[in-house]
This record gives structure tokens, sequence and C-alpha cells, in this order.
């Protein structure tokens, strides 16, 4: 009897043992980080877009960044999280996109091993980017600073580029036929695929170009997350965003553009966010994340 006892002890802890293990096991899988994404908070009273990546690896992938103002908090994110970018993406040559990046370049001593963009000729620029052109030529300036011209990339439509355990897909180039809102509808499109999750990111994006997307990439735009295009006013229309079918907005928007407030109130101004607000109601997306709330990190 007490030989029988002591075997059933033996199994009680055996099995005991084993339930600890696979609870230790179960526990470590739930705390793997597999990547952080910082949505950066505005730090004027303008409209602005940046985000950063940390990925599985601990890489870092920045997205536009911001204007002169925001330079400060982004640089501040880099530092935390090592002091390096290992690739940045450029939507497009607007100063809410490029300037935090230019006055990082410009001034600081941060590494950057890889530069995406897309981009039209200047000649181009020069004839359609109106009274923004100033800003599009100072862009152009910094692409031959000796510190990153050999840094630059030009992605091209449905490249593929993988950063650790993220896979970059380039949906939307540089799109020299279309001239109304002409630099916006020349951003750079970029899906992202993080293990489960999908992000789209549209950058400023415009109806046009929205439209071209829908015709020659309606198939791989279904993402779980979804960047607003154009800070979420005058952007894409809202069959991208049915195409998409996000459950997940961030929104690159300051409060007085969250409000489509001109100055007199809500919904005295002649942006669109409203309109927009009321489709991503309309498609039942629950979560959304929004620039005017100071940076939020999400883990994915």
């Amino acid at each position: 009897m007490e030989a029988k006892n002591k075997i059933l002890i033996k199994k009680i802890v055996f099995i005991l043992i084993c339930l600890v293990i696979i609870s230790i096991i179960i526990n470590l899988n739930c705390n793997v980080v597999n990547a952080e994404l910082i949505q950066l908070k505005d730090n004027s009273p303008r409209q602005m877009m940046g985000y950063i990546l940390k990925t599985k690896g601990n890489e870092v992938i920045v997205i536009d960044g911001g204007l002169k103002e925001d330079e400060p908090n982004l640089l501040e994110h880099i530092k935390k999280l090592g002091g390096k970018v290992d690739a940045w993406f450029l939507t497009h040559p607007h100063m809410d996109h490029v300037q935090a990046f230019m006055e990082i370049v410009y001034n600081t001593d941060i590494k950057i091993e890889n530069i995406y963009v897309t981009l039209n000729d200047l000649n181009w620029y020069q004839k359609y980017a109106g009274e923004r052109l100033l800003e599009v030529e100072e862009f152009f300036k910094i692409l031959q600073n000796e510190k990153i011209k050999e840094k630059i990339k030009y992605v091209e439509q449905n490249e593929n580029i993988n950063i650790d355990n993220i896979k970059c897909e380039i949906l939307g180039v540089c799109n020299p036929e279309i001239t109304v809102n002409a630099v916006n509808n020349s951003s750079m499109v970029i899906k992202m695929n993080i293990n489960k999750t999908s992000i789209v990111f549209l950058g400023d994006t415009g109806a046009e170009s929205g439209k071209k997307l829908l015709e020659t990439q309606k198939d791989k735009l279904k993402a779980d997350i979804v960047q607003v295009a154009h800070h979420g006013q005058n952007g894409v229309e809202k069959e991208v965003y049915e195409a998409i079918q996000a459950k997940i907005c961030l929104w690159p928007t300051p409060q007085w553009l969250w409000d489509n407030d001109s100055g007199n109130g809500y919904n005295t101004g002649i942006w669109k966010t409203i309109e927009t607000r009321k489709w991503m109601d309309e498609l039942g997306v629950k979560e959304h994340y929004i620039e005017k709330n100071g940076d939020t990190t999400l883990t994915l």
C-alpha cells in the first residue's frame, strides 16, 4: 500500500511539474512583443504625420516624422530605441512629413541605414507643386547631403522590403500623370505585415491616386489597420476604405482638423474630416488612435 502511495505521489508531482512548465511556456509566448508602433503627437498648431515601428529584433523604422517643431519628440524616441534608424520611409516631400527628418540629418549624428522615397523629377514639381514648390526644392537639396546620399533608395511598385519580422510591400508610388493635387497624389503607399497583423499607410494619397490604387492593387489593400489619408481630410474616397476593411484607424490629425474647426467652432471648416469620420462609423470601425491625443504606442 505504501509503495502504491509513493507511486501515486510521484505521478501527481510529475503532472504538477508538467503543468507549471506548460504555464510558463504559454506566458512567455503571450509576453512576446512582435513589434511596437508609435503614432507621434503634433507639437505645433499645424498638421503633421510621423510613425515609428520597433521590430521584434529591435530594429527601428520611421515613416515621415513631421515638422521642424516635431523633431525634438521624434529624436527623443529614436534615442530611446538605440539612436539608429534602420529604415526611413518618406511618403512625399511636404514639410509636414519630411522637415523633422531634415532637421535630424542636418543637426544630429543619428545614423540612418536606408532611406526609401518615391519621387518625380524636379522639373515635374516645378511645374505642378504650386505654392509649395519651395519646400519640395528644400527636400531635393537634402537628398544630396553627403551623410545620406548613398542611403537613398527609390522604391518601385510592388517591391518587397523585409526589415526583421516586418514585411513591407510598396503598393503606391509617384504618379506623374496625376497633376491635380499633384504632390499628395504622388504619395508612397506602404503595406506592412507583422505576423498576423497588417497595416496600410496611405500618406497623403488623394482621390485620384486612390482611384488608381483600386484599379491596380484592390486585391492587396485589405488590412487590419489603416492610416487615414491626408490627415483624414481631402484624401482617398470611401471606396478605398471599403476595400481595406480595417478594424483600426490611425489618424495623423490635430484637434482643430479632427473637429473641422476653422476657428469658428465645430464643423465650420472646409475640410472633409467629419465626413471621413462618418465613413468609418458606417464601415464599423471601433478603434481610433488620434494624433491630437498625444504619443500612442500599439503593441502588435
